[in-house]
């Protein structure tokens, strides 16, 4: 046989061998399917390209497999927050008392917010609910309040909280040794105990902000400070080293070492009767100011800042790693005049001229980039009794100069103003001669060491001069404007903000009882109507009523400028993206409050069924 009928004649034995394979194969399956056993041999059964498809196509198919598995998966379960992480915060100053009847500045607000709760608290919508208090009723008179307690409230040492607590709480804000900012609100409001669940507030007239006061002010442990004297207080270990009630218990603090605070840390509270913190650690770090803060956060030794200046927000601007957050805040910044520490300033018309030298827009346009709102009285858009209808001061140097020639101050060759007066002086053989001198106008302004308020008063130096008032700029430390400046209300004008709440009663700001310190009237401001307006707006609960005697308090202080108001800011806060659950909002109280969801916030997740 030739060559070729060789090789055709073994291609057909072959071709019958693997038929009979194949038939073989199909005989010991009882199904029309092969077994897993019997792929094996499917490289030996089917032919090389045949082999191929059917690997590509088990492929495709354990890839959908996959796919469609792994959609079912996710379609029926979600993402939820898991315990554990740390959140770090830089801000700027330091803590003096972590202490809620002490709070002296921001930081201190900050932590005491976190350590302390109150009967009543706000929760990150503003809105009003229980906290240490399982429930109140309200007279019909409005002039009692009863608040029953939680009955599973233990202090961060493992003490029980009781009705005592609170009593002690409120009567030591009242006791003057203890020098409270709380008392003047507290002094003629009667704490007792009804039962062990029960206490009553008794109040000698209707107060309309009361709940909010109660919202805000924390109870302190008796067993911790019971024992101290009030006037020693201040000077007790629990203010640096708190023990309360809230979701966060203080751990520790470091200083460097030169013995200047660093941070502070808390840990979560695991036996806190609330909704408990998904955070394991909160840590505070401290700096000098902005610009140090967003290094550390640029370089991140912090998670996050507790304000950021427009002016500093480009050298984030990069950073996409970061959330940004705005904020409204019952705020307004204001150069409040010491009348009695520069009798000039006790001119009704020289006070009108200085707010109209002043150029509100471009100090908001400049220093604030555009993050605030111009404003003209201390009552806020939005408050109960604002107007628009009043007198404003927008910048107009011919209105002031005016003014002021007619108060009788007259321009040297320099344009300062001048006024001629007599003075006697002795002369060599002790007798005494009268000659007639220039006294210049002259103003000292007085703000804090910072960056936006050094600049303000900048612009501020540069209006007053330009209608032709020498002033003076004088700055203070952060730390110790308030021993130093405004305790002792050394400043003839002082550029500086006030915080006034979420209630419209501004009693504590303008009222003539609060002219002496722990009060707030920065202007030592005395007017017995707006006295009755103040006295009466805060003891009605009659909203229509509140508001016309604020309107009518507002026209009174447009008139009389004890102050000038110059803006409301807006509140710049910043987060790294990792840390979820910030609630963004659009308005804050205090500063303090864009804490309030701290509980809420959360690093680590879980995969859970829906």
């Amino acid at each position: 046989m030739s060559r070729v009928g060789n090789m055709l004649s073994w291609r057909h034995k072959r071709s019958r061998h693997t038929a009979l394979d194949r038939h073989v194969v199909g005989l010991l399956g009882s199904k029309r399917f092969p077994s897993l056993r019997q792929l094996r041999y499917a490289g030996k059964v089917l032919a090389s390209g045949e082999y191929r498809v059917v690997k590509i196509l088990f492929a495709v198919l354990l890839v959908n497999l996959i796919f469609l598995g792994w959609r079912a998966f996710t379609a029926d379960t979600g993402f939820e927050p898991k315990s554990g992480g740390t959140y770090t915060e830089g801000v700027v100053g330091v803590p003096q008392y972590i202490n809620p009847i002490f709070v002296q500045n921001d930081v201190d607000r900050d932590l005491s917010s976190l350590v302390y709760s109150g009967l009543l608290r706000y929760t990150s919508n503003r809105e009003m609910i229980s906290d240490l208090a399982e429930s109140y009723e309200i007279s019909d008179d409005a002039k009692s309040y009863t608040f029953h307690l939680r009955r599973d409230v233990k202090w961060h040492d493992g003490q029980p909280v009781s009705i005592d607590d609170v009593v002690f709480t409120v009567n030591l804000i009242k006791d003057p040794k203890s020098r409270s900012p709380l008392s003047l609100s507290y002094k003629e409001i009667e704490v007792k105990k009804v039962d062990d669940a029960t206490v009553l507030f008794v109040l000698p007239k209707p107060f309309a902000p009361f709940l909010d006061l109660i919202a805000t002010t924390g109870i302190m442990p008796r067993h911790v400070w019971g024992s101290l004297q009030p006037e020693n207080i201040f000077f007790a270990s629990p203010n640096v080293k708190p023990v309360g009630t809230g979701p966060w218990k203080y751990d520790s603090f470091s200083k460097d070492k030169d013995g200047t605070l660093r941070s502070y840390t808390f840990k979560r509270f695991d036996e806190y009767f609330g909704a408990k913190p998904f955070l394991d650690t909160i840590v505070f770090k401290f700096y000098p100011d902005n610009d140090s803060s967003i290094q550390a956060l640029k370089s991140r030794h912090v998670d996050g800042v507790s304000f950021l200046p427009r002016r500093l927000r480009s050298k984030l601007q990069k950073d996409n790693q970061l959330a940004y957050y705005t904020f409204q805040i019952p705020q307004y910044t204001a150069i409040f005049f010491n009348q009695k520490a520069n009798p000039d300033l006790s001119s009704k018309a020289v006070r009108q001229a200085l707010a109209f030298a002043i150029d509100k827009d471009r100090i908001v346009r400049d220093v604030l980039s555009g993050e605030g709102t111009v404003i003209h009285s201390p009552l806020l858009p939005g408050f109960l009794g604002y107007s628009e209808k009043i007198k404003t001061y927008q910048k107009d140097a011919a209105k002031a100069s005016a003014l002021l020639e007619t108060a009788g101050w007259k321009k040297d060759e320099q344009g300062n103003l001048y006024k001629m007066e007599t003075e006697e002086k002795e002369k060599e053989d002790g007798t005494k001669e009268k000659a007639e001198i220039k006294r210049y106008l002259t103003i000292t302004l007085t703000t804090v060491q910072r960056p936006e308020h050094a600049d303000i008063a900048a612009i501020v130096k540069e209006n007053w001069e330009h209608i032709g008032v020498k002033t003076d700029l004088a700055f203070a430390d952060p730390a110790l404007v308030k021993s130093d400046v405004i305790d002792s209300r050394d400043y003839e004008a002082l550029l500086y903000g006030a915080i006034i709440g979420a209630d419209p009663d501004l009693y504590p700001f303008w009222h003539s009882s609060q002219i002496q310190p722990p009060g707030l009237n920065l202007s030592q401001f005395s007017n017995e109507t707006v006295d009755t307006l103040l006295e009466e707006g805060r003891h009605l609960t009659d909203p229509e009523q509140r508001a016309e005697r604020y309107a009518k308090f507002q026209d009174i202080m447009s008139d009389e400028v004890p102050a000038i108001f110059l803006y409301s800011p807006t509140y710049n806060y910043v987060v790294d993206t990792r840390i979820k659950g910030v609630r963004d909002g659009t308005y804050l109280v205090y500063p303090a409050d864009r804490l309030l969801d701290l509980t809420e916030r959360y690093i680590k997740t879980k995969r859970t069924r829906k």
